[in-house]
């Protein structure tokens, strides 16, 4: 027929495969055009690579292909609009997730090129880091168990995912000791791309922070550690942030204390 392809010319339009184009016939997505009485041979117009088009559309963004059959009408007609709508908002989403993928992988790399400067530090030092967003699990004044701290860790991810925001894996401590010499702590996770109304997402502000670097073990004490290596009285609030290296190891877990100077967050510390 000479104004048709034959099945198999269509299918090489968009290099699919002639398997691929009789499935969609099964679906009722894509019917050829004319198909041949004598030989059952299938043929397709020009007009039908626009439906095959968007039928592709579907399966790169992931729209399952039983599922598109919800946009054929009574006839058997696609409505495209609707199909083209949904497929926009599923496009949508996949940037976005592209985007925070992408914002990952930058602020991962900074941090590790950073953390290279600071990489044999034995001693105090002093670093500049740019305003951070957070958000945190409750306070607790004894050591958690790791069951709980990790199903709180995933009450507080869930929530920042749900509401459009990245939280980064893995979680750092607050260290908050009080007059008394008490010392509270709870965990977070820092968030990419928030909304800056957000109200259980809290700021800690750029600034040069005093830090030490430690060995996070599970018989670390770090109210020695603090002792050691600032002035062991008044009250006093610390940053225990995970240290991205350039080789990641399961052995070892270094960690940084930061000395926060300010006192933005402290309302998290009224026992709740």
């Amino acid at each position: 027929m000479k104004n048709y392809f034959t099945i198999s010319e269509f299918a090489k339009l968009r290099d699919i495969n002639i398997n691929s184009l009789r499935y969609y016939e099964k679906l009722g997505l894509l019917k050829p055009a004319v198909v041949d009485d004598n030989t059952g041979y299938r043929y397709y117009s020009a007009e039908q690579v626009s439906i095959l088009n968007k039928i592709i559309l579907c399966i790169q963004l992931g729209i399952p292909l039983k599922e598109m059959v919800q946009f054929l009408d009574e006839e058997g007609n696609l409505r495209s609009q609707q199909l083209l709508e949904k497929g926009r908002i599923i496009a949508q989403k996949r940037i976005q997730e592209m985007q925070n993928n992408l914002d990952y992988i930058d602020y991962s790399l900074k941090n590790i090129e950073e953390n290279k400067v600071f990489s044999n530090e034995t001693e105090v030092y002093e670093r500049y880091f740019e305003e951070r967003k957070i958000m945190v699990t409750d306070y607790y004044t004894d050591y958690l168990e790791p069951k709980h701290f990790l199903a709180e860790i995933s009450k507080i991810y869930k929530y920042a995912q749900k509401n459009g925001m990245f939280p980064i894996l893995p979680a750092g401590q607050i260290l908050k000791i009080d007059e008394a010499g008490q010392m509270k702590f709870c965990f977070f996770l820092e968030i990419l791309n928030c909304d800056e109304l957000e109200e259980k997402v809290f700021t800690i502000p750029a600034g040069v922070y005093s830090c030490v670097q430690v060995e996070l073990e599970e018989n670390l004490n770090f109210m020695h550690v603090i002792q050691e290596n600032w002035n062991a009285e008044g009250e006093k609030t610390f940053v225990v942030n995970n240290v991205m290296l350039e080789k990641y190891s399961f052995e070892n877990r270094p960690s940084e204390l930061q000395k926060l100077e300010f006192d933005g967050l402290n309302r998290l510390f009224f026992v709740k």
